[in-house]
């Protein structure tokens, strides 16, 4: 009887064993599956850690970026505009052009750029209208200022501007002024600016049509330059003509280029014939009265020992600076001080040449008080821009 009951209570307990272990079967099925699926993935990472580690180790570093990932980038950098991503904020690469490039020398010897408006490289990157400050933060700052006589040129890699206010705002520059707003200075005109050696540019563009010399007589006395022929017309020749310097160790290279066209009857080809007094365009008159009062500001200073920037605006072998320099020298304009500048005519008589009528309000140390002098300064228009040639005094009375 006692082995029946027994048997009984082992068969029971062995009954209840079997009933738990059916309970958390699934249980221990689920973390099977768990683990098996972990191990697929510590598969893959292992075979990518492989695959990584059979990398070159001068990659520097196992961590490159999926396809996925380049993708992903790529279309990021199609999608970003200009304005988005302000890649082009500052570019200067953007203002360089590369002499040897077709594509650079067609706009070089582009006819049609002087029917639109002498002396201008036709780009899209810095054109007229645009303002200093819209420049540079595309481009970045300027390269250097162009040692001008009158009107600096300021080079942005191979593209030279001259601007509304003459000189171009900068606060660590001679040539520049810290009072000039950049978002009203505005470029009116922009030349193709080479700076390379005289024999990389023959090089590229062959042999120019009159070779290099030196210009003799006359208001651009004493300058280099050499010039292709651009377009052979019916009564007269469009030339372009690159401006040269020789640098410290004697080397010649090549600046700036303009175009111009030159009569036929011309007996050379840089000198200018009368074509009569032609109307002035509003941004040719608003940069020679810009100009005008800049130069009575440094003939002040000039005077008066303060600067003497006045190369700026003239030639030292001029007949302007030979007055001016004597009357510097006589010490009668010392105290020298200008109270109003009035600019009463602009005529063009020649293709770069023009005759400007000034009323100057002043006093100095002899003129017994304020007087007003009537000037007619000739004033040639070169690459560099404006420089004063020669003055002469029409009316001179007791100012107010």
């Amino acid at each position: 009887m006692r082995l029946i009951i027994f048997s009984t209570i082992s068969l029971l307990i062995l009954s209840s064993c079997q009933s738990n272990e059916n309970d958390v079967e699934p249980d221990d099925n689920t973390e099977e599956e768990t683990v098996e699926s972990s191990d697929e993935s510590g598969n893959d990472r292992t075979s990518e850690e492989k695959a990584s580690n059979e990398q070159p180790e001068t990659n520097g570093s196992s961590e490159a970026p999926t396809e996925e990932d380049a993708n992903s980038e790529k279309e990021g950098e199609g999608t970003a505009s200009p304005e988005e991503s302000g890649d082009d904020s500052s570019n200067p690469a953007a203002t360089s052009f590369d002499i040897h490039s077709d594509e650079v020398q067609q706009a070089l010897f582009d006819s049609g750029s002087v029917e639109t408006e002498n002396l201008t490289f036709s780009q899209d990157v810095i054109t007229k209208g645009m303002s200093q400050s819209e420049v540079e933060e595309r481009y970045g700052p300027y390269d250097w200022i162009y040692p001008g006589h009158g009107s600096p040129v300021v080079i942005y890699g191979n593209l030279g501007v001259n601007y509304s206010e003459v000189f171009p705002y900068g606060t660590n520059d001679e040539q520049a002024d810290e009072d000039i707003n950049p978002d009203e200075n505005i470029v009116v005109d922009v030349k193709f600016y080479a700076g390379l050696p005289y024999d990389e540019v023959v090089d590229a563009l062959g042999a120019p049509d009159v070779d290099v010399y030196e210009t003799e007589g006359g208001p651009v006395s004493g300058l280099q330059l050499m010039e292709y022929i651009i377009e052979d017309k019916e009564e007269s020749t469009i030339t372009g003509t690159f401006w040269l310097h020789d640098n410290e160790s004697g080397e010649k290279i090549v600046d700036l280029m303009t175009v111009d066209e030159v009569p036929d009857h011309t007996e050379e080809s840089t000198v200018r014939e009368p074509q009569g007094s032609e109307d002035v365009s509003e941004d040719e008159e608003e940069r020679m009265k810009a100009f005008i009062s800049n130069y009575t500001d440094d003939l002040t200073n000039y005077y008066n020992n303060d600067e003497e920037d006045i190369l700026t605006f003239t030639r030292e072998q001029s007949p302007n600076y030979d007055k001016i320099s004597a009357n510097k020298a006589s010490g009668n304009y010392r105290n020298h001080r200008t109270y109003d500048v009035d600019v009463i005519d602009i005529k063009n008589n020649e293709t770069n040449e023009y005759e400007v009528t000034v009323a100057r309000n002043y006093e100095h140390i002899s003129s017994n008080g304020k007087r007003t002098t009537v000037v007619e300064y000739t004033i040639v228009n070169t690459p560099q821009g404006f420089m004063i040639y020669d003055y002469e005094e029409i009316d001179n009375e007791p100012g107010y």
